[in-house]
């Protein structure tokens, strides 16, 4: 009889021990299944984070690098060509140099035309702008920073917007055409490297300007308007006379 309560009174507790354990073990299993949640939703949100970061540059920046061309006055220009800012489709252009130049391509002016660019900070500030006379033969026009007085130099790893207008009507600027690009300023590389694009879309023009008739540098430039899908609207011929770089300045001037 006392060994039989003994044994009852063992199992008793044994049960009781392995209630406990139980429990234990479900709460220690939730918490590390919580934790390994945590951990992979932390995880799947930075990758997303990164992965939205690394589309918006694939997929393009906000801007516009082709003018309406529909809306193109018939006092501005000859043709219905657009205006262009010749960056990649993503908007977004590489330069290993402080002070870079930018390229338009302009459709053919009736008269000269003011030209006006501005260049704008991180947060979005214009931190630089002035005016040109844009000659109505010009059909590519480089703006050189390194030409402009008072134009701030880019700094490394810093990325910047600039846009640039033609006034084809001063009493009613709904008429004017724009484009604007995006330019990132990274370390030093090779200017062979494509993906320097203002650095190698400013040499390839310039031994064009001097070459005009060299078929490796032209096929060159003819390659890297046709990745940019610009192939069909700038020009895939360049001669000396139709590049003009920093056009003559009307007003020169950082915004007060």
């Amino acid at each position: 009889m006392i060994r039989r309560c003994i044994f009852s009174f063992v199992m008793i507790i044994v049960d009781s021990l392995s209630s406990l354990i139980s429990v234990y073990l479900l709460r220690k299993r939730s918490y590390l299944t919580g934790m390994g949640l945590a951990v992979l939703f932390c995880g799947l949100g930075l990758g997303a984070a990164q992965a939205a970061e690394a589309d918006q540059v694939r997929q393009g920046l906000t801007g516009r690098r082709l003018s309406g061309a529909s809306r193109l006055p018939a006092a501005c220009a000859h043709s219905a060509d657009p205006l262009v800012a010749n960056v990649p489709e993503s908007n977004l252009g590489t330069t290993a140099v402080a002070a870079p130049t930018l390229w338009l391509s302009v459709p053919e002016m009736t008269r000269e035309k003011q030209l006006e660019f501005y260049l704008f900070g991180t947060q979005d500030e214009i931190i630089y702008q002035t005016s040109f006379v844009l000659e109505p033969t010009a059909k590519l026009v480089g703006l050189d920073l390194g030409a402009m007085a008072d134009a701030p130099k880019l700094e490394i790893d810093r990325r910047y917007r600039w846009a640039a207008s033609v006034i084809c009507n001063p009493d009613n600027r709904s008429e004017n055409i724009s484009v604007e690009g995006w330019v990132d300023r990274i370390g030093g590389s090779s200017m062979e490297d494509n993906s320097l694009w203002y650095d190698r879309l400013s040499q390839l023009l310039e031994e064009l300007q001097r070459h005009p008739q060299d078929q490796i540098a032209l096929g060159h430039w003819r390659a890297l308007m046709a990745a940019a899908r610009l192939d069909q609207l700038v020009p895939l011929s360049v001669d000396a006379s139709s590049v003009k770089v920093t056009p003559t300045l009307i007003t020169i001037g950082a915004p007060n």
